[in-house]
């Protein structure tokens, strides 16, 4: 008789519909599914870093320019020399590579006008072979007084001055005692009214008005630059 209720009690408690509640997912199971979409963001927000603008990085030059022989759209490449961090983690690792061109070449002339230069970055390539376009600008160079070119607020590079105005009046006294010189060795009226005149008039034009100095920027040449826009990046790494 026992034996007989034990096992009613048994059917009556594994037949369907004896517990309601059972139709409905567990709460926890219901929780875990909804938010499918909101965790698909977050794991896409996590795989991206977005570098603010003005963000500065360090880098040093792989193809040399000279103003006397570059040209304005001439390519130019350079690469990070430190990696670029955002929040602490690498958003562009070292050796990253930066691809630009010049955008504007002045010439050296007389009167001591130096030499101008401007260029721009325009792309990014990573280690793992990502790319997307930039805008970026010089804003230090390393060792400009060895480099002998100076860089303006405006990013602009130019040559430096080749001499002072002692140097030209140095000039001018080494012009007065070297036409003495011609005229004392001349013999001659009408030659040494010629020697004076033609090396005076050479090197008064080299002394009174040198040219200015050139833009050149070797192989290896240390810089920094600065993002004018944020870079959103996809971090593999």
């Amino acid at each position: 008789m026992r034996t007989a209720v034990l096992a009613a009690l048994a059917m009556i408690v594994m037949a369907p519909g004896a517990h309601p509640e059972s139709s409905s997912p567990p709460a926890a199971l219901t929780s875990r599914s909804q938010p499918r979409s909101e965790v698909a963001a977050q794991v896409s927000r996590e795989r991206t870093l977005t570098i603010p603008a003005q963000t500065e990085a360090a880098a040093q030059l792989l193809s040399g320019i000279h103003t006397q022989v570059s040209h304005v759209g001439d390519p130019i490449r350079a690469q990070l020399l430190k990696p670029v961090y955002v929040n602490g983690r690498v958003a562009l690792p070292q050796g990253t590579l930066l691809d630009g061109r010049i955008t504007r070449i002045r010439s050296a002339g007389r009167l001591r006008r130096p030499a101008e230069l401007s260029l721009c970055f325009e792309r990014i390539t990573l280690p793992d072979g990502q790319d997307q376009p930039i805008a970026a600008a010089l804003t230090a160079l390393d060792t400009p007084a060895l480099l002998k070119v100076r860089l303006d607020g405006e990013g602009q590079l130019k040559g430096t001055r080749p001499s002072s105005w002692k140097g030209v009046a140095g000039g001018l006294v080494g012009l007065g005692a070297l036409a003495a010189v011609q005229r004392h060795l001349a013999g001659a009226a009408a030659v040494g009214a010629t020697l004076p005149l033609g090396g005076g008039a050479v090197l008064g034009y080299a002394f009174l008005w040198p040219r200015g100095g050139d833009v050149h920027l070797p192989p290896e040449t240390r810089f920094r630059i600065r993002l004018h826009h944020p870079l959103t990046l996809r971090v593999t790494w």
